[in-house]
């Protein structure tokens, strides 16, 4: 069974468009089979219990880029209009057979923007 891993992203800069991130899953060197699962990833405010401040899912901001080798990619969107500081998230995995799953969390710091258009 594989491990929860901790991926912390690149820092994000504040009203800029936030970057699409390609996941991987893989259970020792196999990838584990993501055909009709539902995957939400939230974001949240200072720490794990905190606000939350995008909630994206398999209906809306992720995209099964390769499910049958365990890709999928959070899409990117605009702005990050988040206030500066460190955000907390984690990727949920339903599986068909109703089985959750967690497989990846970490954190995103938001930097102050310099240029205001």
């Amino acid at each position: 069974m594989a491990s929860i891993i901790q991926r912390d992203l690149k820092d994000r800069v504040k009203n800029d468009t936030f970057r699409s991130v390609v996941f991987t899953i893989d259970d020792a060197g196999t990838p584990i089979d993501l055909t009709g699962v539902t995957i939400q990833i939230q974001f949240r405010y200072r720490c794990k219990t905190g606000t939350i401040v995008k909630d994206v899912s398999t209906a809306a901001g992720i995209t099964l880029s390769d499910p049958t080798a365990g890709e999928f990619t959070l899409d990117a969107f605009t702005p990050v209009d988040w206030e500066v500081g460190t955000y907390y998230y984690d990727a949920q995995i339903t599986f068909t057979d109703s089985t959750i799953r967690t497989y990846f969390w970490g954190n995103v710091k938001v930097l102050q923007d310099v240029t205001d258009s």
